[in-house]
């Protein structure tokens, strides 16, 4: 579902609802901010009463007062910058956690064609990278910008009063500093973004080659591995380099600005110092306070090309938290009852793009307890058909029914607690074995823990480990084997008893011993609890209730195996011939 995008100013509206919370936090680091500005102005004034009075008319007993004002104000600053960084730190470590706290939630929310286009790489940097670069401006940098302001208007009215004519020659000046930013603004907001946009096709990279390790080391591709992310890499610090390049160049003006500015003051206070309208102190007090009015626009105008940064990293996290959610539950929707299992798909169709279906007119009536395998070539529609019944994605026609309820008139997490799913790729957590098996159960008593491991054939690894079943599996289960990883997700699924089973390629990665005994013991499991069983492995499937045979996203054949081997050219024996060499010994093998 194609959402037109907010515009910016709606879009820093929406992010403001994550600084409302610290609003008297930040205000009181704005009233520190305002104290500080005034602070930095009192030297420039307290060296200028040293020059003019004490040192010129040798007013020498005002020297100590002087001098103790001079080491007093740091001091003060110092202690006012330590409750400013403190007070904004907090405010700016809850903005990012509350906005991170959303995305996440607000992710695991989403159907899952959005994690299908949008990939776990870009989402991971948006709610890492992209929130940092928020955090940063909100508040640092807004609090910044408020001191540059005090401290452009404070110096520009202390300038006039030591001397109208300098100070108007100075504010002449000033819309040259406005031109020179607005020159380069436009090229340094192009390449920043680009840069962005290349720095997220790395993360996207770094993230697949990082989860591919093994498989980069088996096949000895480090090297290659090495160049191509040194390239994508380099392609990211060109657009960099682009916008430092730009950064500097618009610095380069601002200091050619100034430097006319400082040598006109310099000359004309000196010629007004000769005509007695000013003295030495005031010519240096003018100048440094010139100083003051200069650093704060040059800092406006990084300011500027960070906010221009900003938004982009707004627009982006944007993209998570104004995806709709798509698969979400019914106005007073009910929860869905203990199961018997009747799953009903009735003329049921599903197209991940509009214009390109992939399920079309799907019928399929299975009763309490039948074990359904789906079978046919990659690409058919299998595993689709499995996702729908779980409701990652909504059916685009037709309806499917478990125990008579439309799936989408239930709630959607009562559903998923009541269909139990294995995947081919089995995903682990970095926690115990325990922990593993009881993610969908957290409460399991222990007697159905070992009840379900011995199912997955797990138990006695288990226990063989040093620490049984508290032992630390690893990062995605690495210290397991592969065979090991899908029978705890097998165990993982037993445990939480559905009412509904689906086994997608469940003992793909399992040796024909373990294979064996697993078959054995889910025996037991599938009896009275309807099961859908994809394999390519058709020896998995030859006592399955219903044989469903799917091609091009349609259901071309459907009976059990003695039924569909008598169909002459059937697509079913042709894949038993595929497998077997020929009909005759595939099934003598099976």
């Amino acid at each position: 579902m194609k959402v037109e995008p907010p515009s910016r100013t709606e879009n820093f509206r929406k992010l403001l609802k994550f600084v409302r919370p610290y609003a008297a936090r930040l205000s009181g680091a704005l009233g520190l901010t305002v104290m500080l500005a005034v602070l930095g102005m009192l030297p420039p004034l307290i060296v200028m009463y040293i020059v003019d009075e004490v040192i010129v008319s040798g007013r020498w007993e005002m020297l100590e007062i002087m001098v103790a004002l001079l080491v007093a104000v740091p001091v003060l600053t110092a202690g006012l910058r330590v409750a400013n960084a403190l007070t904004l730190a907090y405010a700016a470590h809850r903005l990012i956690l509350n906005v991170r706290l959303s995305m996440y939630s607000h992710v695991f929310r989403l159907a899952m064609s959005f994690h299908d286009e949008m990939g776990t790489g870009k989402i991971m940097s948006r709610m890492m990278g992209d929130v940092a670069t928020v955090r940063q401006m909100v508040t640092m940098q807004v609090l910044r910008t408020v001191t540059d302001l005090i401290s452009i208007v404070t110096a520009l009215v202390i300038c006039y009063g030591l001397n109208w004519k300098l100070a108007l020659l100075m504010t002449i000046l000033m819309p040259l500093y406005i031109l020179n930013y607005r020159i380069f603004v436009g090229p340094i907001r192009t390449s920043r973004r680009r840069w962005r946009q290349k720095m997220d096709d790395v993360s996207v990279g770094l993230q697949e080659r990082l989860s591919g390790v093994r498989l980069v080391k088996a096949y000895g591709r480090e090297k290659r591995e090495d160049r191509a992310f040194a390239e994508e890499t380099r392609a990211g610090m060109d657009f960099a380099m682009q916008a430092e390049t730009h950064r500097a160049s618009a610095r380069s003006g601002f200091w050619v600005v100034s430097g006319i500015r400082n040598t006109l003051i310099f000359c004309l206070g000196c010629y007004f110092v000769i005509q007695g309208e000013m003295t030495y102190g005031g010519v240096m007090a003018f100048l440094a306070y010139a100083m003051r009015v200069f650093e704060p626009i040059l800092n406006l105008m990084n300011v500027g090309i960070q906010f221009e940064d900003m938004m982009v990293s707004v627009d982006r996290i944007y993209e998570i938290l104004d995806h709709p959610v798509e698969i979400r539950d019914a106005p007073d929707a009910p929860d869905l009852p203990a199961v018997t299992g009747h799953v009903v798909f009735e003329n049921v169709g599903f197209e991940y793009k509009a214009g390109e279906p992939v399920l079309e007119d799907i019928c399929l009536d299975v009763q309490p307890g039948q074990m359904v395998a789906l079978v046919g070539h990659t690409g058919c529609g299998k595993t689709t058909l499995t996702s729908l019944l779980m409701r990652y994605y909504d059916v685009t026609e037709g309806v499917i029914r478990v125990d008579g309820h439309d799936i989408q008139e239930v709630k959607v997490r009562s559903l998923r607690r009541q269909v139990g799913q294995v995947l081919q790729d089995s995903v682990l957590f970095d926690a115990t074995l325990r922990e593993n098996l009881c993610y969908g159960r957290s409460d399991a008593p222990e007697r159905d823990v070992i009840d379900a491991a011995r199912v997955g054939e797990i138990h006695e690894f288990a226990i063989r480990t040093r620490d049984g079943y508290d032992t630390r599996v690893g990062d995605d289960g690495i210290k397991l084997s592969v065979g090991e990883k899908q029978r705890l997700s097998i165990a993982r699924a037993v445990l939480t008893h559905p009412g509904i089973l689906i086994l997608d390629e469940a003992t793909s990665s399992l040796d024909s011993l373990s294979e064996a005994l697993i078959q054995k013991a889910m025996a037991s499991v599938l009896k009275g609890r309807t099961s859908f069983v994809i394999a390519h492995r058709l020896s998995t499937v030859l006592a399955a209730d219903l044989i469903v045979v799917m091609d091009q996203g349609k259901i071309v054949e459907r009976g059990t195996h003695d039924v569909l081997m008598r169909i002459p050219h059937g697509i079913y024996r042709r894949l038993v011939d595929q497998q077997f060499g020929d009909v005759e010994s595939g099934i003598a093998e099976v």
